[in-house]
């Protein structure tokens, strides 16, 4: 499933004043067609004395290497983990102090939405999901909370992870499933 570049334009469109420009600037690179490796556009800035042109780039995102089970590697820095959760859901409050620990420990980044308008502890600024974001991820899948997705930066290709809360070790291990599977060319 590809999500739709215009649904993620709709999610910079929503976003509260309060977040920081690396985030706005993370989130623009994911909306663009070519994704978070994707140079940014040239900016010219002519000063009246010299007309001298300044040209400025994204910053080139390293590589986050981690080992799957079956020997291969995947770059985490391709990837990022789409959760949808609700600040009233007692399971996203088992749940996402869990994923952020080891997003923050493991190096993926997670991109947070709120079914309910609300954040929780671990994700206290998670972006009101517009009704086309849900209708993308959701087509087939019944709305639950959590839910996880793993999404290519580049391709903006999204892959099913979970639906409901577990441990560490479960999620590590649906990962891991996942990418192998992905690497694989296997449908998911």
């Amino acid at each position: 499933m590809k999500v739709k570049p215009l649904l993620l334009l709709t999610v910079l469109c929503v976003c509260p004043p309060g977040i920081q420009a690396s985030t706005m600037d993370e989130l623009q690179s994911l909306w663009s067609p070519k994704g978070l490796g994707a140079a940014a556009p040239e900016t010219k800035t002519e000063t009246p004395a010299s007309a001298a042109t300044v040209v400025t780039a994204a910053p080139v995102r390293q590589p986050v290497w981690f080992r799957l089970s079956n020997g291969q590697q995947a770059n985490l820095a391709e990837w990022k983990v789409v959760l949808f959760m609700q600040g009233s859901c007692p399971y996203c409050h088992k749940f996402d102090p869990v994923l952020k620990s080891l997003s923050e420990r493991v190096g993926f980044g997670v991109m947070a939405y709120t079914i309910d308008g609300h954040g929780d502890e671990a994700y206290p600024e998670a972006l009101p999901v517009p009704a086309d974001v849900m209708r993308t991820f959701f087509p087939n899948l019944p709305v639950a909370t959590p839910t996880t997705f793993l999404v290519n930066v580049n391709t903006l290709e999204a892959l099913p992870l979970l639906q409901g809360a577990t441990d560490e070790r479960g999620f590590m291990a649906r990962l891991d499933t996942v990418l192998q599977m992905r690497q694989g060319g296997r449908a998911l």
